[in-house]
Order: structure tokens, then sequence, then C-alpha cells
């Protein structure tokens, strides 16, 4: 029989494992850091432990105050990003064996460490598919017409090339948005004319540039301001305002490079002549493309359709009637809604994953590239009604994931009062 564990040692996998939690959540927080401290507390009070803790963008200080009343204080950096989604399932589903006590702190740490340094589930060749299928996918929502969705298919794989490589390579991380936006707007501007193209150059190219256009990151900024976390919230707006820049500067020195010039980047009127019930299916390529890039589990991708179709249903209807503002206002409380509610069975994949592709429907971003491409080719008309458009619609998807959240929460109040005290607490 094994000699039970002093409280020293205990408390050193709780330390070790409230370390590792804290990395995992903060290097996954794109969407937000909104429960990031509520999954660090209940985390801590499995093992009769409290957490208080500072989060930022990139890092957190925490302070851990074990049963026997001693503290440990520690500092974690991490940089967001969002790139596998198998791995935040599994953790919400580890955080539910630790929360239901069938771990201990040391198992708990040894079994996130497995999970993190688990291969990922598709080859890097699925993932470039997976590229192409988003670009292709996408595409018909912001041109419904066959050349839009051929060029996207090429285009998306001149991202897809780029985008693998710029992973493996930390040198070219910093500047990899700007890299991929030349390399697509060369292709776009010196193989397929796209300066003359039917929407303008950037609309046909933005379904490619469209998986590093950061308007998960401008809305999750919005919405962290709004609910006071004012440093992470100005400084990840920060952060996404630079990406946007060196998107549209690359397309700027792809244009001024094949002799398109800066005159060729004023959008133009759209052509849509493709059947409804194509760009009704478009979705689903588009939906599978995400899981691939994302590395989701294929259990988990009807969930993702699920939220991607409910956020254009409530989109598309709400927008006819009242309005494209009020109409991302409605999906983005919904989609927040259902994601909250439905996350609650532990069988389910977590919030994020569930409402993931939504917000890549909603996104506001390639508002704010056009607007910053056409103000440098010097429409200042046009990139004013640009990045007007931006700021309503913006605005209305942020208000809409606080109000989704809050009611959300309202709702969880009701059926376990511990969640809303942790919930309180963080804000």
């Amino acid at each position: 029989m094994n000699a039970p564990t002093s409280p020293s040692v205990q408390d050193e996998d709780l330390d070790r494992l409230v370390r590792q939690a804290g990395t995992f959540l903060l290097r996954n927080s794109s969407e937000g850091t909104f429960f990031l401290l509520v999954t660090l507390r209940r985390i801590a009070a499995a093992y009769g432990a409290d957490i208080e803790a500072a989060v930022l963008m990139e890092g957190i200080t925490f302070v851990v105050t074990h049963a026997d009343g001693t503290q440990r204080a520690g500092v974690i950096h991490a940089q967001p990003a969002l790139e596998r989604l198998d791995q935040v399932s599994a953790f919400k589903e580890l955080c539910a064996r630790i929360t239901g006590g069938a771990l201990t702190a040391g198992e708990a740490s040894s079994a996130l460490e497995r999970l993190e340094s688990a291969p990922t589930p598709f080859p890097w060749w699925a993932r470039l598919i997976g590229v192409i299928l988003f670009a292709a996918g996408f595409a018909p929502s912001m041109q419904a017409n066959w050349r839009e969705v051929g060029g996207s298919i090429v285009l998306g794989g001149v991202m897809g090339v780029v985008y693998l490589v710029g992973e493996r390579l930390d040198v070219l991380r910093t500047i990899l948005p700007l890299l991929a936006s030349t390399c697509v707007a060369l292709v776009g501007f010196g193989f397929f004319h796209e300066a003359h193209a039917h929407g303008g150059p950037v609309l046909v190219m933005v379904p490619a540039l469209f998986v590093m256009i950061p308007g998960d990151f401008l809305c999750a900024a919005a919405a962290e301001i709004a609910v006071g976390q004012f440093t992470v919230g100005t400084i990840r707006l920060v952060q996404s305002g630079f990406v946007l820049l060196q998107l549209a500067g690359g397309v700027i020195i792809a244009a001024a490079v094949t002799g398109a010039g800066t005159a060729s980047l004023l959008s133009s009127s759209t052509v849509n002549n493709m059947p409804w019930a194509v760009t009704v299916l478009a979705w689903v390529p588009f939906t599978i493309g995400l899981g691939l890039i994302f590395c989701a589990r294929v259990k988990d991708l009807g969930w993702l359709l699920l939220g991607v179709y409910v956020a254009w249903g409530v989109q598309l209807g709400v927008t006819w009637g009242f309005g494209d503002a009020a109409g991302t206002f409605a999906a983005a409380t919904a989609l927040t809604l259902m994601g909250i509610l439905l996350a609650r069975k532990p069988s389910r994949p977590p919030s994020l994953v569930i409402i993931l592709g939504g917000v890549f429907v909603l996104t506001v971003g390639s508002m704010a590239l056009r607007g910053i491409t056409t103000l440098a080719g010097g429409h200042l008309i046009e990139s004013f009604r640009d990045l007007t458009a931006f700021s309503r619609v913006a605005g209305s998807l942020s208000l809409g994931l606080i109000v989704g959240t809050t009611i959300g929460m309202l709702i969880l109040r009701k059926n376990s009062p511990l969640v809303a005290a942790e919930v309180a607490a963080e804000r």
C-alpha cells in the first residue's frame, strides 16, 4: 500500500497544475479572457485552495492560497493563439474530471502534459486543404458568383502554403500577415487580373485572407473593454489594428509591384448570379475547412456547423427586416447564448468550439480591411463608408456577445450559485 502524499507535495503539484492550466488558457484566449480566472478558481477549489490573479493579454500574475493558509505567487506568460480546438475540447473534459474529484493534483498535471504533447489529429496537407475549403466556402457570402469561388480556391491554396510555412518558422510569425497578403495579392493581381474583378480586388482576395483577418480579436477586444477589462481589451485592440495594417500593406505592396496601382483598390459593383442553394450549402465546406485548420475533433464538426448556421440564419433574417446592425446584434446574442447553454453538458464541446464558426461568419474584419486599402487608394468617401459600416457592425457584434453572455450566466445562476459567484468575482 502506498504511503499518503505529504501536504507539501500536494501543494507543489497544485502549484504546477495552476501554472500549466493558466498557460494553456492564456494561449487559447484569442476569443477573450472572460472565463479564464473562473476556470482557474474551479481547479484550485477542487483541492481546497483559492486563487487570485491579474490577467493581461499575454500574462497572468497569480497568488494561490492553499488549504493550510500558505500562499504561492507566480507569473505566467503565453502568446494568445487559436491552433488546437481538439485540445480545447479535451481540456474541458479534463476540468470536469478535476472538479469531480477523480484526479489528484499530480495526476491532473500529468494528464495536462499528455494533452498538450498529443500529436495533431490531421496531417499538414489536410490543413492546407482546410484553408482552401475555408476560402471557397466563404466566397459566396462576399459575392455569389463562380468567379469569386474559383479565385478563392486558387488564392486559398497560396494562403495555405504561406500559412503553414509561417507556422513552422518562428522568424516569420511576426510578419506572417504581411507576407501572406503580399503573396496572395501578387498572384491575384499578376495572374488573375483581379484589379478589374467584380467587386474590386480586395473583395476577391478577402476569402483567402479571411483566415488571418483579426475580426474575432477586434470583437473580443471591444467586448473586454465594454465589461471593464480595459488593459486586456486595449492591448488586443492595438494588436488587431497592427495585423490589419500588415494585411492591407501586403495588398498595397502587391498593387505597386504588379503595376495595378493603388487606384485599383476601389471597390466596384458586385455580381451575384449563383443559385441560392449553393450559397446555403457553401457553409458546409467552410466549416470542414475551419475544423481542419484549427484541428477540431471530428465529432465536434456538427457543433461547429450548428453555430455557423445559427449565426448566418439569424443575421440574414433580422437584417432583412431591421438592417445589418440589428441582424448582427441578434445573431451574436443568439449564438453566444446557445453556446453557453449547450456547453453545460459535459459530453458536449466547450462554448468556444460551438460558437467559433458563427463568430467567423459574423466577423467584421473584412470591412476594416476594405476601408484601409480603399483609403490607401485615395478614395476618401468610399473608405469612410467602409470604416463607418465596420464601426457600426463591430459595435453590434460586441454588444451581442456581451448580452448573450449575460443572459446565459443569469440562466446558469439559477442552477449553480457557485458559477454566478465566480463570474461576479472575476468581473
